[in-house]
């Protein structure tokens, strides 16, 4: 049992001693109720967070990080989800992969009567402090916090270096905006901290509300579900569905296995690039098997029976 997991059941136990404050959080409008999260995430059969969302092991998630953007797209699209990648970053550190489970908020640009009514019941429900402190207060354990604010620079700043650390102590992970943040210099220093934005600058947030938390959002051109797993590299982010998150990290750890054999024969002058790059012979497949054998057994992620139930399904 993962430490997240754990958490949740502590969470379970002590639920009839927690405040009245504590409860209220989950009745005000903003945050979305555990039975739409439980909806937006029905093909998970799994074990959930406290809040509804499913989750996913911390091995898989750690795994997921060796995972190449190419792969990871390839298995989504091959299977119907062909509106999971989305590019145009800047990043805090380009050279950190981020891997973690989405916690979603949604913002909007500021209507004076909507937002007043929010922060009203937002307030008796048991949010402090401005609309942008109140997903993070949320936050667990290896959740990234992921943000659409319609792309808005200049006075679109969602955190700066004090808001960072905040997240950091919360969930040991890091953030992507469909927006900004300022403070990059303070925020590189948090070591193990990552920030995925459309820009920097240097102004504080201004005329916006935040309008959902735990909501289903879109991300450029991708809907994100509260509980997706993001694998965010310096080419761009996968959007995964958590039910999937198994099945793509099984079959892409063997595709890995077949290009470094496939580019070892290669260089060793055993095959030609005309024969890798098809649909392999018999004989290769055979001579695949052997080199595993011989080779990368340690390395393996199933056996080799299951590995060919899942090459079956790989089309490309």
């Amino acid at each position: 049992m993962n430490a997240r997991a754990l958490s949740c059941i502590l969470a379970i136990l002590f639920l009839p001693f927690v405040s009245v404050k504590a409860q209220a959080v989950e009745e005000d409008h903003l945050v979305a109720p555990t039975e739409d999260v439980l909806f937006y995430t029905s093909e998970w059969d799994g074990e959930r967070l406290s809040d509804g969302r499913p989750d996913v092991s911390d091995d898989l998630l750690e795994r997921l990080k060796g995972i190449r953007i190419e792969d990871a797209w390839q298995y989504l699209y091959e299977r119907g989800y062909k509106n999971q990648y989305e590019g145009g970053w800047k990043k805090l550190h380009s050279d950190r992969p981020m891997v973690g489970q989405v916690l979603t908020a949604q913002f909007m640009p500021e209507r004076p009567d909507i937002k007043e009514k929010l922060v009203e019941e937002g307030t008796e429900a048991g949010h402090m402090g401005p609309m942008n402190t109140w997903p993070i207060d949320m936050l667990q354990q290896g959740d990234i916090y992921l943000a659409d604010s319609y792309g808005k620079i200049a006075q679109g700043t969602l955190i700066g270096s004090n808001l960072g650390n905040s997240i950091f102590d919360n969930s040991g992970n890091g953030v992507i905006f469909n927006g900004s943040l300022r403070d990059g210099e303070d925020l590189e220093k948090i070591d193990g901290f990552n920030a995925f934005v459309r820009d920097w600058h240097p102004s504080f947030l201004e005329q916006t509300m935040l309008t959902g938390i735990n909501v289903p959002i879109r991300i450029g051109k991708v809907t994100v579900m509260p509980g997706d797993v993001v694998l965010a590299k310096k080419r761009g982010i996968v959007f995964i569905p958590p039910h999937m998150v198994e099945g793509m990290v099984i079959t892409a750890e063997i595709v890995k296995l077949r290009d470094e054999f496939a580019q070892e024969r290669m260089e060793a002058g055993v095959y030609t690039a005309g024969q890798i790059d098809t649909k392999w012979t018999e004989e290769i497949e055979e001579d695949f098997l052997g080199w595993l054998r011989d080779n990368r057994m340690d390395q393996l992620p199933v056996s080799i029976e299951k590995m060919k139930e899942y090459l079956q399904e790989r089309t490309w």
